[in-house]
């Protein structure tokens, strides 16, 4: 990618040690007042800069930045593109979904619009989540479709459980859990019709390392990777493990649909036979037991002795 002078400025200062803001104007040939508006702009995104006279800035903590060019040797059927800062990744595919390729990849240092289900602000930690949006396109219709957004989470967590994470787990339709905790993500978005190609843009965020700054900002209660790892995460390697677990189950669902994934989400579910309430709205909701998924990824929930099934995307899901 070009990589703007605000993004070489955050790259120089990644490692955690101090940069004189001489050193800093020279590098980027630039002045001393446009790097002190640099460092401004990177606060506002929340992340905590150190300026002490005679020394320069420091981050408070170091940060792992993507690696664009070990990205494209890793996953060259994907083109990966990462950008430093947008709104979001699924809207960058969304807005050119005419002209951009199956398996495209775009990831993002920070997102100023990320979202989760129904519309819900998703925030982003500059450089310390894993943003990301994948554009696949099938054949078969918009059917052809059902299920993905768990397949999604279920390669997501295979891909973190094979780089040795534990205690994870998947809730309904496409949260990810890790110890009881929301994780992450995904969100997936259409453009298609009944029966020819379906685009299908598939956006997910997993939460690697929050500071303090931004852990504020964040609403409810939170699961993050460096907490469980007793070394430094590298994301750029994250996102290599889980992309190619996300091509590997592309491959399976395209052939084989959800019902090939059905068991092994089951083993994931964060829910499995206890006691839920379905909630449709504030006004409607249904109690049961939670029963897994179904062959096509939908809720199973026995209420009074029977199963019901119910789509993703109709209700949300809560423990009692």
């Amino acid at each position: 990618m070009q990589e703007s002078k605000p993004y070489q400025l955050i790259k120089a200062l990644a490692p955690g040690e101090f940069c004189s803001g001489e050193s800093l104007a020279k590098q980027l040939k630039v002045s001393r007042t446009t790097v002190a508006s640099y460092i401004k702009q990177y606060s506002g995104l929340g992340l905590d800069i150190y300026s002490v006279k005679g020394k320069g800035y420091r981050l408070a903590d170091s940060l792992s930045l993507l690696n664009a060019a070990r990205l494209e040797l890793a996953l060259p059927q994907n083109r990966p593109i990462v950008i430093d800062q947008l709104d979001s990744t699924n809207a960058w595919l969304m807005n050119h979904i005419d002209t951009t390729d199956h398996g495209q990849l775009i990831l993002a240092e920070y997102q100023s619009a990320g979202r989760g289900r129904r519309g819900r602000a998703w925030q982003t930690p500059y450089a310390g989540q894993l943003c990301m949006s994948l554009l696949w396109r099938l054949q078969d219709g918009i059917e052809a479709a059902m299920g993905l957004s768990l397949a999604v989470g279920l390669a997501i967590v295979e891909a973190l459980e094979n780089v040795g994470f534990k205690e994870l787990g998947l809730k309904w339709p496409n949260d990810i859990y890790l110890q009881g905790k929301k994780l992450g993500g995904v969100l997936i978005e259409l453009q298609g019709h009944a029966n020819s190609e379906v685009s299908l843009v598939v956006g997910l965020g997993v939460n690697v390392k929050v500071g303090s700054l931004q852990a504020e900002l964040i609403d409810q209660a939170f699961a993050q990777l460096q907490s469980h790892s007793k070394l430094p995460i590298n994301r750029t390697e994250l996102a290599i493990a889980i992309v190619e677990s996300l091509n590997q189950m592309f491959e399976v669902f395209r052939l084989q649909g959800f019902a090939a994934l059905q068991q092994r989400w089951n083993r994931y579910d964060i829910f499995a036979n206890q006691a839920v309430s379905l909630r449709f709205s504030e006004e409607r909701q249904l109690k049961g037991l939670a029963k897994g998924v179904d062959k096509q990824g939908q809720l199973l929930l026995e209420i009074d002795g029977q199963h019901q099934a119910f789509m993703a995307g109709e209700v949300s899901l809560r423990g009692q």
